[in-house]
């Protein structure tokens, strides 16, 4: 697994790719076993702003911060954010206090609403509504003198830290161009339109990218629900119509842009029989990866969000509003993280590990 957070591993990819530059860009790709550079790459020369931008100063005054815990079972990645998020604020020196909720647009908005009359001095918002949908919660948090961060989403006059979904997008999306050697017609997956914005701006960029190959054409988008209901049966099920009306050979590649979604399309074309049909997946969790480092799915790629680090920086963040520093209102994103089968048990290990302490902490705070 590469990380593109860390200096000397950049460094040297670099090196490499100047020193081999006769090598084609798939060549190179194959070279480094990870197409995780995407957009995370190039933001290293142009200036955008980067998680390990984020610097705020070690003690100062304890200060309460305000944070909704809104997940469900599905929601995995985001627990781990929010258990980083908590951690991070007591690591700190500070009381975070949280209100459970659950992984919904309402449910969330209506658990920020609540914190804000908890004696808060910062309140971290997301990762649902998009800016527009809780400027008037930010609006009054700032008349209260209450400081707002977005975790996961940019929030109204306030910095935030966020996934690099364009990097995303382009590791998987290349990856799945290389894979189907830019011919034939694919089909994308994701929890419905409109439910988590990350999912449809991958789609959308993947959409883009695929209009400029003129070999491939992209079939209707396949919604595969939204977070309380069960996506992974939705998914099954669109993804057996699909099978059904489109004989062998005339689908190339699934882009499953949530795990559940990858596990039902994997589910419906090993009871169709259709093994020709590769499949990419975007997040991690424990059924996920332990189907995969078994073999009892067949993936080519999943790429995944550290969203350990999008909790710990968002923390930090709120801190240092929290204690008076000036921090910009910058948009800060994490690295893109993509591996293959082989490094599936690993991964596995490593999240297993993370949310076994996820839940013993968030426990404590009605999580």
């Amino acid at each position: 697994m590469i990380d593109c957070s860390d200096d000397k591993a950049l460094t040297s990819l670099v090196r490499e790719a100047n020193e081999f530059s006769e090598h084609s860009r798939r060549s190179f790709l194959a070279d480094i076993g990870v197409a995780a550079i995407g957009g995370t790459l190039a933001s290293r020369f142009i200036g955008t702003a980067k998680a390990d931008d984020i610097k705020v100063a070690q003690g100062g005054k304890k200060i309460r911060v305000g944070i909704p815990l809104t997940y469900g079972p599905f929601n995995q990645p985001w627990r781990r954010g929010c258990w980083q998020l908590v951690q991070t604020v007591l690591d700190m020196g500070c009381e975070p206090v949280c209100i459970r909720g659950e992984p919904t647009k309402e449910s969330e908005q209506s658990a920020e609403r609540s914190l804000l009359d908890r004696d808060i001095a910062v309140l971290c918002m997301g990762i649902y509504s998009l800016e527009s949908e809780t400027a008037y919660i930010a609006d009054e948090a700032h008349k209260r003198g209450i400081k707002t961060v977005g975790f996961g989403v940019p929030v109204k006059d306030s910095p935030a830290v966020v996934e690099d979904t364009w990097g995303t997008a382009a590791t998987l999306g290349y990856a799945l161009q290389d894979s189907v050697q830019r011919q034939g017609s694919i089909v994308q997956t994701a929890e419905n339109r409109g439910f988590y914005t990350p999912f449809d701006m991958e789609a959308d960029m993947l959409d883009l990218m695929t209009k400029y190959e003129t070999r491939m054409k992209m079939l209707p988008f396949m919604p595969g629900g939204v977070s309380t209901q069960d996506e992974l049966s939705i998914s099954r099920q669109n993804v057996l119509t699909l099978l059904q009306s489109h004989p062998p050979g005339s689908v190339k590649a699934i882009a499953s842009w949530w795990w559940p979604d990858t596990m039902g399309a994997c589910e419906a074309l090993r009871q169709m029989g259709r093994t020709e049909v590769k499949v990419f997946n975007h997040y991690f969790s424990n059924q996920f990866l332990s189907a995969w480092a078994d073999k009892a799915i067949d993936v080519v790629l999943s790429t995944d969000v550290p969203w350990r680090i999008v909790g710990r920086k968002t923390a930090e963040l709120a801190i240092g509003l929290g204690r008076g520093e000036d921090i910009p209102n910058d948009v800060y994103h994490v690295p893109v993280t993509a591996i293959r089968q082989p490094q599936a048990a690993q991964a596995l290990a490593e999240i297993q590990n993370e949310d076994k302490q996820a839940i013993a902490l968030l426990r404590k705070y009605g999580g």
